[in-house]
């Protein structure tokens, strides 16, 4: 069976990462592993949930506002898919999740499913500006003459401030149409009707795609995203901030706001899984600024994905029955997404 090329690269990306976090834990005895394990309790445990919960009705609440606050869309459902989709997203490979949700809003909803997906790519540039936010804060003021991180911080706000520039600018001076025509008609004049007609479908979708930015247009709307942003991460903040309380690590909020910007950014990174490999590098180079010995940040970037995943598999699963989306319609909704990229 042949191996595509991505797929290959994703394996040799995790393989390598699996190889590096080996080489750093080598010297940890099996008992400092499971000693540390041991420093974890619950107290906090209802209000981590609780609280994890309560951002996915949140992000119901931004999501609909990046889809023009349509009535047609409940801030409830709308949390829902995005908690369905995150639990895709730590099973499949390629973020399946986020395409599963354009697919299954599309269907749901009867809308176009390239304009839902450009707000869900909408949503995760407004992610990535809000996590690059606080990784900012987190260096001016906990760790400026560090050159990784000050660096780190450079290269991903150039990224997502770079991103949002770009795709506002291609939506607010659209010339898709116009650059797309001209093709066209270069390509009937050579008689490359095939490839004409393959700029025709292009231009249809990413017309269709760029519909998913309407949001730009619209100052409240787009405030109100970017407050329910800032927000949701903020509390992000806070729960991480918990979980470190819950091994007895007595480490300052400023420790929470390294982790939480190194996982999230860690995710962009080709892994097989999201929640092993990066992860755990983004937690050894967190809090090893902190002086946290290598069995402990281990253990805690163990426990808080496993922790996440039981809370998303709880609820996801239950909707993703009441969904009645199966994997084939999973893997029938990347397709159909592949071959418009196509």
């Amino acid at each position: 069976m042949k191996i595509q090329p991505k797929k290959l690269f994703t394996l040799l990306v995790t393989f390598l990462f699996i190889a590096f976090l080996v080489y750093i834990f080598r010297d940890m005895s099996a008992e400092e592993f499971i000693n540390a394990f041991k420093m974890f309790h619950i107290n906090y445990l209802f209000w981590i949930v609780s609280l994890y919960y309560f951002t996915m009705y949140l992000r119901g609440i931004r999501w609909k506002a990046l889809l023009m606050d349509n009535p047609k869309y409940s801030n409830y459902h709308l949390g829902v898919v995005f908690m369905v989709g995150c639990m895709l997203n730590c099973f499949l490979p390629a973020r399946a999740g986020d395409i599963y949700r354009a697919y299954y809003l599309g269907e749901n909803k009867n809308e176009s499913k390239m304009k839902i997906f450009g707000s869900v790519i909408l949503e995760r540039i407004q992610d990535g500006i809000s996590v690059f936010f606080i990784l900012l804060f987190a260096v001016l003021f906990y760790c400026k003459n560090n050159p990784i991180m000050t660096n780190a911080v450079y290269f991903f706000g150039f990224i997502f401030i770079g991103s949002m520039i770009a795709f506002y600018l291609i939506y607010k001076f659209n010339k898709i149409d116009f650059i797309c025509q001209k093709i066209e008609m270069f390509f009937e004049k050579i008689k490359f009707i095939k490839l004409k007609n393959m700029v025709k479908s292009i231009n249809r979708h990413a017309n269709s795609f760029m519909d998913g930015f309407e949001v730009l247009d619209s100052l409240k709307l787009s405030i109100k995203s970017a407050v329910m942003s800032a927000l949701i991460w903020g509390i992000e903040c806070f729960i991480v901030y918990l979980i470190l309380a819950s091994f007895n690590l007595s480490l300052p909020f400023s420790a929470s706001l390294f982790v939480i910007s190194l996982i999230s950014f860690s995710g962009m990174l080709p892994s097989t899984s999201i929640f092993f490999g990066p992860y755990q590098a983004a937690y050894l180079l967190a809090l090893g600024i902190y002086g946290v010995n290598k069995s402990t940040i281990l253990a805690i970037s163990l426990v808080h994905p496993v922790l996440l995943i039981i809370i998303l598999s709880v609820v996801g699963i239950y909707y993703l029955y009441r969904f009645n989306f199966s994997i084939d319609k999973i893997k029938e909704a990347q397709k159909e997404f592949e071959k418009n990229e196509n």
